[in-house]
């Protein structure tokens, strides 16, 4: 029996396969843009997407990424685009209106600078009795205290409010919260309440300068907890036993025998006959 022929072909043998492959890809993308020209055909070209068989050398020529511009040192303390950063204390929501003179006069006089001889809490009732000055059309009473407050303040304390991350504050309240946490924490809390329950006539102080006192802590401590029965009870216990007499004797016998309004009642009558002596 006659055996079949076999035929062998040559098989040849390419050892860099992958660069013949991507070097017969280039140049049938180029003969496809050639041919694009030729005809006149306006066709947009899709980017080619590298393939995972795509070396790095391939990919990064391909992205073309220009390098960011050299920058020296001197440069970061320039300000860029012509723009400076720092805008100040920017609420969620800005508003803008016409501040009237007198108002813009009473928050001026009435700057806040962190000192420890001023008080957050009556720069706060200052900064409300300004407030109620002005009424814009079409502004909330949240949002005309976010734009009037910056304007209260001076020195360390402005400082501190342009330190607010921009566009968080959405509400005065959160503005509050935040300025009493500042500059009213825990412990100068303890000290202005602890000034009202442990409150003390001074040895050459009059009863008119005594009460006057005692209203000005309760201003600073406006959150003490005390109702009006216990004010009444720590200030009339903490003065000179003197005073007191002359209490007892224009209450016809005893203070403890009044109530409360009564109490404060015969308290500023006394103490206002003793500022006019």
């Amino acid at each position: 029996m006659q055996g079949r022929k076999k035929v062998v072909r040559e098989l040849i043998f390419d050892p860099e396969v992958e660069k013949t492959a991507k070097a017969n890809r280039k140049a049938v993308r180029l003969a496809h843009q050639a041919a694009l020209l030729t005809s006149g055909t306006e066709e947009i070209l899709e980017e080619e997407v590298p393939s995972s068989n795509t070396s790095n050398d391939e990919t990064e020529s391909m992205a073309e990424v220009d390098p960011p511009p050299r920058r020296t040192l001197g440069d970061y303390g320039q300000a860029t685009g012509g723009h400076n950063p720092n805008l100040g204390f920017q609420p969620a929501n800005p508003v803008s209106f016409d501040i009237k003179n007198t108002v813009l006069s009473a928050l001026k006089e009435n700057q806040f600078s962190g000192s420890e001889s001023e008080c957050p809490n009556i720069h706060l009732a200052r900064f409300y009795e300004a407030c109620g000055n002005t009424d814009p059309t079409g502004v909330s009473e949240s949002n005309k205290k976010l734009r009037l407050f910056p304007l209260s303040l001076t020195s360390r304390v402005k400082d501190w409010i342009d330190t607010l991350p921009p566009n968080t504050i959405a509400s005065w309240d959160e503005l509050e919260l935040k300025f009493r946490e500042r500059y009213f924490p825990i412990h100068k809390f303890l000290e202005r309440r602890n000034d009202i329950t442990n409150f003390e006539q001074g040895d050459s102080e009059s009863l008119y300068d005594a009460w006057e006192r005692f209203k000005l802590c309760l201003k600073k401590c406006p959150n003490h907890g005390l109702d009006s029965n216990a004010q009444m009870q720590h200030f009339t216990q903490g003065l000179r036993a003197q005073t007191r007499m002359l209490l007892d004797a224009s209450a016809g016998g005893s203070l403890k025998n009044k109530d409360e309004s009564e109490a404060r009642e015969l308290v500023e009558a006394m103490a206002q006959n003793e500022y006019r002596v």
